[in-house]
């Protein structure tokens, strides 16, 4: 029994579940459509009816199978680790309640969750890396140099090349990278200056951090001023400053 194949994913409730009702492939191929919806409504499945009919015929299907013993042994291990699980699982989701509320209660909040494709994941996690101590950072650059953001210049001799930036605070790196390539999805004017710099040369982890790199600019200012995210007010300065800048 493939679980992989029956749900999307291993470590959501709902698949521990099942595979502790029916740890292995005969005592699931045992079970009525009925049985496996009742199953998935006990654990809050999103689409409980039509997946128990899926999960069914899936299950029906010919397909290999292990000898006795190993099916055993194997659902035995499988049914130890799920007891681990399944407590590991409680205590994330307890903290992502406690992250939310702390979230949503802290001043700055508005900030970052008005941010594009920020969501519940990336916006509390920017809020944590910027902080609420405005006198933290100097101006942007200091920003962007912590960050890993900005690239550093390298010089030997008569070659010189700028590289990236390896002292830096990792998590923010990371955050702001994740949070920019998912700004192109939404923000005209992010994905324009990702495909300028892939078409440019660039990989697509390079693109991804010089964009990253000018949204540290952005946000640097918005927090400064304690403003939020208008993509109408920053695509017209944007327009404006253009012709200068070009």
């Amino acid at each position: 029994m493939d679980t992989l194949q029956l749900f999307s994913k291993v470590h959501q409730p709902s698949t521990l579940h099942f595979l502790q009702r029916y740890p292995t492939p005969q005592v699931a191929m045992e079970a009525t459509p009925q049985d496996i919806a009742v199953q998935l409504k006990e654990t809050r499945h999103p689409t409980a009816e039509k997946s128990a009919i899926w999960i069914f015929e899936h299950l029906h299907q010919p397909s290999l199978t292990a000898d006795e013993v190993t099916i055993r042994t194997k659902s035995r291990l499988m049914l130890a680790l799920i007891r681990q699980l399944l407590p590991i699982l409680e205590e994330v989701a307890a903290y992502d309640q406690e992250i939310e509320r702390l979230f949503l209660t802290h001043a700055d909040s508005h900030l970052f969750r008005t941010l594009p494709r920020a969501g519940k994941r990336l916006a509390p996690r920017l809020l944590a890396e910027f902080g609420d101590d405005r006198s933290r950072y100097r101006d942007a650059t200091s920003l962007q140099a912590l960050a890993g953001t900005s690239p550093v210049p390298y010089q030997s001799g008569n070659y010189g090349k700028p590289h990236r930036r390896y002292a830096c605070i990792k998590p923010l790196r990371n955050t702001l990278h994740q949070f920019a390539w998912q700004s192109t999805r939404t923000e005209a004017w992010a994905s324009e200056y990702y495909e300028r710099k892939r078409t440019e040369g660039k990989s697509h982890s390079v693109a991804v951090r010089a964009l990253s790199n000018v949204w540290a600019r952005i946000l640097f200012a918005l927090w400064l001023k304690r403003e939020v995210y208008q993509p109408s007010l920053f695509e017209r300065a944007r327009r404006e400053h253009a012709p200068r800048a070009a």
